[in-house]
């Protein structure tokens, strides 16, 4: 059988031709079946395999570190908060200070201190703690300016009298103490065992000098002059103490 050489070379290209057109339509599908298994082997970590885990970045390579917020305790309402000391500010101290001050927590007062009182003596008489011969200026400074003053005419001389409440101060014209008289339970006498309204038996006995009922007088020689007691007629008790210069 002849073959014509040109028809032949014609039906080997064709043919060719077709095996190159299929193996060009083929690999388009084979790729996308490869890319499909690639896919689902990425998506489905290998059981066998763990995965990678990334260390977290640095400070050195992270711009700014976000803190976690703290975490404030908040009170449980439920539980009582132990007791804690009060607190007191200076304006409350000051203020507690200064009613403690103004109203003492004592109401009763201390009893005021007893004060000695000399017994009376003979070689050195006195009377409201003043002495004959002490000067205007001593009894000024003991009871201050007198209340009222008279002048009480004598025999040899005139004595001013200073009068105080209770008592009365005679001056003679040198200005000395001359005379000293208490008429009143407002004066002390300064003298122990001896004041104003008391019996005269009591006066007498702590003077030492005897008592007699009858007079109205009781009286006593001293340094200088006479002290002199008088006595209410009637109930008999001290109504008037004198210190007289001689």
């Amino acid at each position: 059988m002849t073959i014509n050489l040109p028809v032949y070379m014609r039906l080997w290209s064709a043919l060719l031709l077709s095996a190159s057109l299929v193996s060009c339509t083929s690999s388009p599908s084979n790729d996308s079946h490869s890319h499909t298994a690639l896919s689902t082997a990425s998506a489905s970590p290998s059981p066998t395999k763990p995965t990678d885990v990334k260390a977290p970045p640095t400070a050195s390579h992270s711009p700014a570190v976000s803190q976690a917020p703290t975490v404030v305790d908040q009170p449980d309402p439920d539980v009582t908060p132990p007791a804690t000391a009060p607190s007191h500010s200076p304006e409350q101290s000051s203020s507690a200070v200064e009613a403690a001050t103004a109203h003492p927590p004592s109401s009763q007062e201390e009893p005021e201190e007893d004060v000695i009182k000399p017994t009376f003596l003979t070689k050195s008489p006195s009377l409201a703690h003043l002495k004959l011969g002490n000067t205007d200026k001593e009894v000024v400074h003991r009871y201050g300016l007198p209340v009222e003053t008279y002048p009480l005419p004598g025999d040899d001389e005139t004595i001013e009298i200073w009068e105080y409440d209770g008592m009365s101060v005679g001056l003679n014209e040198r200005d000395k103490v001359v005379y000293i008289e208490i008429n009143s339970g407002m004066a002390d006498t300064g003298i122990d065992s001896l004041d104003y309204g008391m019996k005269g038996s009591q006066a007498a006995e702590a003077l030492g000098i005897p008592g007699d009922v009858k007079t109205n007088v009781l009286s006593l020689e001293v340094t200088g002059g006479w002290l002199k007691l008088d006595l209410d007629p009637d109930t008999q008790k001290v109504i008037s103490l004198k210190l007289l210069h001689r």
